[in-house]
């Protein structure tokens, strides 16, 4: 009898459960998102834009970016829309985006300004539909490269007494009175919140991203800059998605984008994306809040839980950020782990054989190597072992080659490039020994680089991949094809790239002790559709059928072939000859080889 009563009642909330979706079904169908008669993007003219939705009900609209209600203006006979970029900067004019604010005068020239339309339907039962958001940018051009961002959101949430970027109510109140016997309040951008907006992207055509999203600054001194940066979220409890209804980057899905406006981070991550460590893809776009212009930038993957699950196929993992574990979901023994981990590094005589080989198993010795190569190269003296320095692993063992439990290193924040050259302290940046030199950082004071030398393969593995990375993805050329994407030439930052790499030879040999000289490696091929050619680290160009870099002769380096599907691969010619797919070789007064491949009969 129990039991038929309990049946009896659990039918009855599902009975009452099924009712209550079915209204909410009902009530969503019977308020239907208005309809735009043309879709936000880029007009040459003006026009009057027109909103339709069923006669059983009314649309209410902002143009402020805020949220409508039925308490906004009544829609009736379309919305003009114009050009607006000659009316006075809102967002641009506020001050207290700084904490000296006083001394801060906003520039007063307008800015680019497109304009927002939120729209709701509701109906005669007043239930109100999904808000439509659309941003039209009239007598404007799109952007030469990459997209443009439209960012919407209430006034409050990020100007307001509460808004976070500004200082806030209670630093005002402090900052106005000049009370210096209290402690000075933490500024509101200081704070780590987030608040929700709309997320709208789009290229010429038209919407690419419309979704509701969370909005937060991210960076640590940055944000007391005026013009900050913005981390953009997709989570489930704005939009129904814990990620971006749209591929931002090829191959992936992502949850979450920075926006960063030093051109370096978004550079090296195109130059060493071949590489064993990890990057940023990132976008050029153009950021408007509330439809206004703010600046330039570029959008950048995050590296959060579904970075590492897209690109590596790892689900269990623990992030290392500026010295400690980066993950709510990860315990403390995690990072005595890593605490442990580092101590045994800076400790440890990686001359002992049995002591470099424990490191190789407990690490990615050529993720490590290719990163440092990478700071180093770049200038990156922003940097040490607990400051803007990310690393990972994966805590379990599993079938993704990547789940091996194995140290890995993600290249972040290389801003240093873009900000040394305006200050003098620095001299001539393409000169700089980020190995040693007088600043904030060089790499022989870092602990596992200062360890790690002591080894003997550990010194060969780097020389040889330095060697590599400098004569493929830093090689002039390269660099000339991948800064040609976003407009810019060889000469970007006074010829950096052109000049570099005679300043980094000297610096790797002063560095290792280097006692031979740099001989010219040359491999050929005659068909290079048929095949390629590894060069130590580097799948090396030979498009041409023709490549050439250069490598000390203090070490050998190992060259290998591998044939493409239909053909084989013959043998070697030149100074070094067999039918081997890999051979090492001495580069003692340079030398030249050439891979065979031909047609599988």
């Amino acid at each position: 009898m129990r039991r038929r009563i309990l049946l009896i009642v659990f039918s009855c909330i599902l009975l009452i459960l099924s009712l209550v979706i079915f209204d909410r079904i009902n009530a969503r169908n019977a308020a239907p998102m208005p309809v735009p008669s043309v879709s936000g993007g880029y007009y040459e003219n003006g026009f009057t834009l027109r909103l339709t939705a069923p006669s059983n009900g009314s649309i209410y609209y902002t143009t402020d970016g805020s949220t409508p209600t039925a308490d906004s203006t009544l829609y009736q006979d379309g919305i003009p829309l114009k050009n607006r970029s000659s009316e006075q900067n809102l967002y641009n004019s506020v001050q207290n985006v700084v904490t000296d604010w006083k001394n801060y005068t906003p520039d007063p020239r307008p800015v680019e300004k497109g304009t927002v339309i939120r729209a709701v339907f509701v109906n005669e039962q007043g239930v109100a539909s999904e808000v439509l958001t659309q941003t039209y940018f009239i007598g404007l051009q799109p952007p030469e490269r990459g997209y443009t961002l439209s960012l919407v959101f209430d006034y409050d949430d990020l100007f307001g007494e509460d808004g976070i970027y500004v200082t806030g109510r209670e630093y005002d109140e402090w900052y106005v009175n000049g009370d210096s016997s209290k402690e000075a309040p933490m500024p509101n951008f200081e704070k780590k919140r987030e608040v929700g907006a709309t997320a709208e992207l789009l290229d010429e055509s038209g919407d690419i991203l419309n979704q509701a999203v969370g909005l937060r600054l991210q960076g640590n001194t940055a944000r007391a800059e005026r013009i900050k940066r913005f981390t953009v979220v997709a989570r489930a409890e704005y939009s129904g998605s814990d990620t971006f209804q749209a591929t931002l980057y090829e191959g992936v899905t992502t949850h979450a984008v920075m926006l960063k406006s030093y051109f370096p981070d978004t550079l090296v991550s195109r130059l060493v994306e071949n590489r064993s460590v990890a990057v940023q893809r990132s976008i050029p776009v153009r950021v408007f809040l509330n439809g206004e212009f703010l600046y330039d930038s570029y959008m950048l993957e995050r590296y959060d839980k579904q970075y590492f699950r897209q690109h590596y196929n790892v689900d269990r993992f623990i992030l290392v950020k500026d010295g400690a574990v980066h993950d709510e979901d990860t315990s403390s023994a995690d990072n005595i782990r890593y605490q442990e981990y580092m101590g045994w590094v800076a400790d440890t005589d990686f001359s002992d054989p049995q002591e470099w080989e424990a490191f190789r198993e407990a690490t990615d010795v050529q993720s490590y190597i290719d990163y440092i190569v990478t700071n180093y190269y770049l200038c990156n003296i922003d940097l040490g072992d607990y400051h803007n320095y990310v690393l990972w692993r994966s805590t379990s063992h599993g079938k993704s080659p990547y789940a091996d439990q194995r140290w890995r290193w993600c290249i972040y924040d290389i801003d240093a490039l873009a900000w040394m050259p305006y200050r003098p302290e620095y001299g001539n940046v393409v000169e700089i020994n980020t190995f040693s030199n007088s600043f904030t950082f060089d790499l022989d004071s870092t602990t596992l680089f200062r360890s790690l030398k002591t080894s003997p393969e550990f010194c060969q593995q780097f020389v040889i991949s330095f060697m590599d990375m400098l004569n493929n993805n830093f090689a002039p050329a390269n660099v000339e094809k991948v800064l040609a994407d976003y407009g810019y030439t060889l000469d970007w930052l006074d010829g950096f790239f052109r000049k570099r790499p005679a300043y980094a030879v000297q610096h790797l040999a002063e560095e290792f002790d280097l006692t031979g000289s740099p001989e010219t490696v040359t491999v050929t091929t005659a068909h290079p559709e048929m095949g390629s050619v590894t060069v130590n680290t580097s799948r090396i160009d030979l498009s041409s059928g023709s490549w050439s870099g250069q490598y000390f002769t203090d070490y050998p380096i190992t060259v290998t072939a591998a044939a493409n599907d239909g053909y084989k691969f013959v043998g070697w010619k030149g100074d070094t000859d067999g039918a081997g797919e890999t051979v090492t070789v001495s580069v003692d007064g340079g030398i030249t080889l050439e891979a065979v491949f031909a047609k599988v009969q």
